[in-house]
């Protein structure tokens, strides 16, 4: 009976510790009222910093550091849904994530390797909250 035990033991560790990865939880950022009033915001969540902006009834989230000159994201551009690099003007889609204009400093900068992760963004309960990995 104890061999039986023993042999199963590390297979249950694996099934739970598989189970674990790639899950992911909602965390709390800011009041619904604030992000309604500030359009967008950087906030740190976790180890995470991200850019929410709140856009003609919509939310959206993407990393708020720029993939480039490495500095916190900040002019939203409602109309095009988009942000801007306050450092090398870089823009960058709300959608997306993805790069759309490279930055004055290196106009040869691969586009599609500089793009930014997006993340899920939800307003619950009064607060604006993000789907982050656990």
């Amino acid at each position: 009976m104890n061999e039986m035990v023993m042999k199963t033991k590390p297979i249950l560790t694996f099934i739970k510790n598989s189970c674990n990865a790639g899950y992911m939880v909602w965390r709390r950022t800011i009041s619904a009222k604030a992000m309604e009033k500030a359009r967008s915001a950087a906030v740190r969540v976790d180890s995470h910093v991200v850019f929410i902006a709140y856009v003609k009834g919509r939310l959206y989230g993407v990393d708020a550091v720029c993939s480039h000159a490495r500095c916190i994201l900040g002019f939203l551009d409602e109309e095009r849904l988009t942000v801007k690099c306050p450092v090398n003007t870089l823009l960058y889609d709300l959608n997306t994530g993805a790069m759309l204009d490279p930055p004055y400093v290196a106009t040869e900068a691969p586009k599609e390797k500089l793009g930014l992760r997006k993340y899920n963004v939800r307003e619950n309960g009064g607060w604006i909250e993000v789907e982050l990995p656990d």
